[in-house]
């Protein structure tokens, strides 16, 4: 019986490790909404699920790119500015942003808080920083490409 036990051991161990591999590498990028339940996938040509990937990077920071100079930090700006800087990235996007009155104040708050980083305009510096100009923006790219992103549309 002891010896049973034994073999079983590393199994169960190895099961165990598997297993929490496995539900790890499943989890899904997700953004939540008011909406509830209508995930899609990351649609690059999406205004607000462009504007949400913005705000969530900037409240939360983002590591995706592995970059030298080390993962955007999350919490740079409160999430009200997140969301205005989001606004104004919007419209370098060529999208039309959902609260345009927002744009104006964004742009002064990117260029206050972002522009050391993705210097001036938003075109980053290729290996360190990513192009806020670029379309679609490589992360959402990259996580659309790799299938576990998900994005809720906004309700308009």
């Amino acid at each position: 019986m002891k010896k049973m036990v034994l073999l079983l051991l590393p199994v169960l161990f190895f099961l165990v490790a598997y297993s929490l591999r496995t539900y790890k590498s499943s989890e899904k990028v997700t953004i939540e909404n008011h909406q509830k339940d209508t995930h899609v996938r990351i649609d690059p040509n999406c205004a607000s699920c462009f504007e949400k990937y913005i705000e969530k990077v900037i409240n939360e920071g983002s590591n995706i790119f592995h970059y030298p100079s080390g993962p955007m930090p999350g919490g740079t700006v409160s999430s009200e500015d997140a969301n205005k800087i989001a606004a104004f990235l919007a419209t370098l996007q060529g999208f039309k942003p959902s609260h345009p009155e927002w744009v104006q104040e964004g742009k002064y708050l990117f260029y206050g808080n972002c522009i050391g980083c993705h210097s001036n305009g938003g075109k980053g510096q290729k290996g360190y920083f990513p192009d806020l100009t670029r379309k679609p923006l490589k992360g959402i790219e990259m996580l659309s490409q790799k299938g576990y992103g998900t994005i809720e549309k906004r309700q308009r």
